[in-house]
């Protein structure tokens, strides 16, 4: 499996699309094993300097914290529940199939066995 070089992991990271032949490379990071560490990741490292400058503000630490916590907890619950749209967007603007998202959850026979029970 290929791996983008620097210039082009930049490039990824800020929503670009990759050339083909890292197309395979892309599924194992959008999908594969630690893509929602990573997403989560990406998703708050660009905040972090508006969190330093609340610590510049006059007031007691503990005021400044809490307003940090009070904007950490809604970005990271929006960001898990909008992170299966995300991943498939991904998946489209590579020219990838958007299923890919739920074929690596489940495997063909967890798939039978779901549709026997429940969609009969």
């Amino acid at each position: 499996m290929n791996k983008p070089t620097f210039r082009q992991r930049i490039v990824y990271d800020l929503g670009f699309e990759l050339p083909p032949e890292l197309h395979e490379w892309v599924v194992q990071d959008v999908a594969g094993r630690g893509a929602m560490k990573r997403y989560i990741i990406r998703f708050l490292v660009p905040i972090i300097p508006f969190f330093v400058l609340i610590l510049l503000f006059p007031g007691p630490m503990t005021l400044k914290l809490g307003l940090i916590v009070m904007m950490i907890v809604p970005l990271i619950v929006f960001g898990v529940a909008l992170s299966y749209v995300w991943r498939r967007f991904r998946f489209v603007q590579h020219g990838l199939d958007p299923e890919l998202v739920d074929k690596r959850k489940f495997s063909q026979l967890d798939r039978e066995l779901y549709n026997l029970r429940y969609r009969n």
